[in-house]
C-alpha cells in the first residue's frame, strides 16, 4: 500500500488484518517521496500495488501511479471513498483495477488467486480491466455481524510519525442520515438489498478493537470516529462498562445532535468521556433545513450544549462556512450558535462539494458550481478557500481564519468581523494557524511534542490557502 498522508486511515489497518489473517504478507510506503515509494517497491517485490483514495487527493495519487507505471509491471489497484463512487477512475491508463465497496474479503480473494495463479476477474467489489475489457462485478453482501471481518492491525504504522496521533477505533459502520452534502445517502442506496447498513461490532471484539490500537499509538484519550454512537443505547452502555474495565484512559468521540440524549450523556459521563464532537454545520436553520438536510433546530442545539455544559462534558462543534446561498450574515449566525453554546472546541471549514452528493446537484443547479465542474479541482485540504461561484471568496477565507478566535474571545467579535473585510494576509493567516493547533491539541489531550510531529508530518494537508 501507498499512503501519501501520515494519519491513520483505518481503511489500510482492516486490509493489513484482512491480508496478515489469511496468510499473506503487507508492506506500507508512507509519503509522497517518488524516490523513496519506488526504492520501497524495489526492495519489498509485492505482487500488488494499492493505494486507499479519497476525492481531493485523488489527483497526486493519480501522478504517483503514473510513475510507478514506468518502472514496474505490478497490478495497481485503488479503493476507499473516490473510486467507489466515482468509478470512471478506472479508465485511468495507470489503474489496474479498483475495489468499491467495504475491502476486506475482496482483498483476500484478490491475493489468494494471485497466489495461486487462478483468474480474479469475478471478485464481487472490483472492477478488473484484462484484455482491452473492464470487468465489472457487483456489489457483495454487507459484512454482518461485523464480526466477521479481520481484526484491524495498525502495525503497518509502527515506527512512522502516525504513531504519534491517537489511538484510533471505528467500532460502528454506517450512518442512517442523508445530509446533503456527505455519500452516506448514496453509499446506503448503492447496498440496498445487501444487508444492514448501520452496524455494531459485539462489545467484545470493539474492545478488541480498541486494544489493537493501543498496541501501536500513544496511550492518549481514545478516538472514536463512528458516525452513529447512540443509536443504540443498551449496546453503548455495555460497551462503555467493558471499555472501563479494559483502561482507564479517556475518550472522544462524534455524536449526532438527535442521539445526544440525557440517557446517553449520562452513560459516557460515567466512563471518563474526555469531550465529544457534535455537527452544528451552520447557525442558520435555513440553511441547515433547505442546503444541508440537518432538521434539527438551534433551541435543539441549546438544548443539547446546556445537557453536556450540566455533566461537565466539554464538546467541540462541527460547521461550515462560505456553504451556496449564504450571506455573511449567516456566517456570523453559525460564530453567535456556537458562542451561545460555549463551545469549548470549536472548528470551522470551508465547504467542499464532494462526489455523488445531493448538494453537488443543486450547486450545479443554482449556478455556485459550473456545470462542467470537474471533481479534478478539489482542494486537498478543507481548510484552504472556497471553490463556489458567487461567494466573496476573501471574506469566506478571512471568516475561517477569524472562526474560532471570536468564539473564544466574544468580547471581540465586532473587531473580528471587521478584520474579515481587509485583504487576506500572512498575519490572518499564521493567528489562525495558532488558534487552530491550540484549540486542537486541548481537544484530543495530545501530548505537546507529539502533537508538534504531528502537524509537522501534516503541514501540507492543514495548510490554508
Amino acid at each position: 500500500m501507498v499512503q501519501i498522508q501520515y494519519s491513520p486511515y483505518a481503511g489500510v489497518g482492516y486490509l493489513n488484518g484482512a491480508a496478515r489473517s489469511s496468510g499473506h504478507e503487507f508492506a506500507l510506503s508512507l509519503g509522497t517521496d517518488r524516490k523513496e515509494i519506488l526504492k520501497r517497491i524495489a526492495d519489498e517485490k509485492p505482487d500488488l500495488i494499492g493505494f486507499t483514495v479519497m476525492s481531493g487527493f485523488h489527483q497526486e495519487i493519480l501522478d504517483i501511479a503514473r510513475e510507478i507505471k514506468k518502472h514496474f509491471p505490478q497490478p495497481i489497484i485503488l479503493g476507499g471513498p473516490h473510486p467507489t463512487l466515482f468509478s470512471e477512475v478506472i479508465e485511468e491508463d495507470c489503474v489496474d483495477m479498483i475495489c468499491r465497496g467495504e475491502g476486506e474479503f475482496a482483498l483476500i480473494e484478490l491475493l489468494d488467486a494471485i497466489e495461486h495463479k487462478q483468474p480474479f476477474t469475478g471478485i464481487l467489489n472490483l472492477w478488473v480491466k484484462e484484455g482491452g475489457q473492464i470487468h465489472k462485478n457487483g456489489l457483495r453482501p454487507l459484512a454482518d455481524p461485523l464480526d466477521q471481518i479481520p481484526l484491524i492491525d495498525w502495525s503497518c504504522y509502527a515506527g512512522t510519525p502516525v504513531q504519534d496521533g491517537l489511538p484510533v477505533a471505528f467500532i460502528i459502520r454506517g450512518c442512517p442520515y442523508s445530509c446533503s452534502y456527505c455519500f452516506n445517502a448514496t453509499m446506503r442506496e448503492m447496498h440496498k438489498g445487501l444487508g444492514k447498513y448501520v452496524r455494531h461490532f459485539s462489545v467484545e471484539r470493539a474492545i478488541l478493537e480498541v486494544q489493537q490500537a493501543l498496541k501501536v499509538f500513544k496511550n492518549s484519550a481514545v478516538n472514536f470516529h463512528s458516525d452513529s454512537f447512540g443509536m443504540d443505547l443498551k449496546w453503548v452502555d455495555a460497551f462503555f462498562k467493558r471499555y472501563s474495565e479494559t483502561t482507564d484512559l479517556p475518550f472522544f468521540l462524534l455524536a449526532r445532535t438527535e442521539l445526544v440524549s440525557e440517557e446517553f450523556v449520562r452513560i459516557i459521563t460515567q466512563h471518563r468521556c474526555h469531550s465529544i464532537m457534535i455537527g452544528v454545520e451552520s447557525g442558520s436553520e435555513r440553511i441547515r433545513k433547505e442546503i444541508l438536510n440537518r432538521r434539527y433546530s438551534n433551541a435543539k442545539l441549546l438544548e443539547v450544549a446546556d445537557r453536556l455544559h450540566r455533566y461537565k462534558i466539554k464538546f467541540r462543534t462541527l460547521n461550515m462556512i462560505g456553504l451556496p446561498t449564504e450571506s455573511e450574515d449567516e456566517m456570523w449566525e453559525t460564530i453567535e450558535l456556537n458562542i451561545k453554546m460555549k463551545a469549548a472546541y470549536p472548528r470551522g471549514a470551508i465547504f467542499t462539494p464532494f462526489p455523488s452528493t445531493k448538494i453537488v446537484d443543486y450547486c450545479k443547479k443554482t449556478g455556485y458550481l459550473d456545470e462542467d465542474f470537474s471533481f479534478d479541482s478539489l482542494p486537498a485540504s478543507i481548510l484552504s478557500e472556497s471553490i463556489l461561484n458567487k461567494l466573496d471568496r476573501n471574506r469566506v477565507k478571512n471568516t475561517l481564519y477569524f472562526f474560532q478566535s471570536a468564539i473564544i474571545f466574544p468580547r471581540f467579535k465586532n473587531v473580528f468581523r471587521k478584520l474579515t473585510h481587509l485583504p487576506p494576509n500572512f498575519i490572518f493567516r499564521w493567528w489562525f494557524y495558532l488558534v487552530y493547533a491550540y484549540v486542537h491539541k486541548l481537544h484530543e489531550n495530545r501530548a505537546l511534542i507529539p502533537y508538534i510531529r504531528y502537524l509537522i508530518a501534516n503541514r501540507k494537508t492543514l495548510a490554508v490557502g
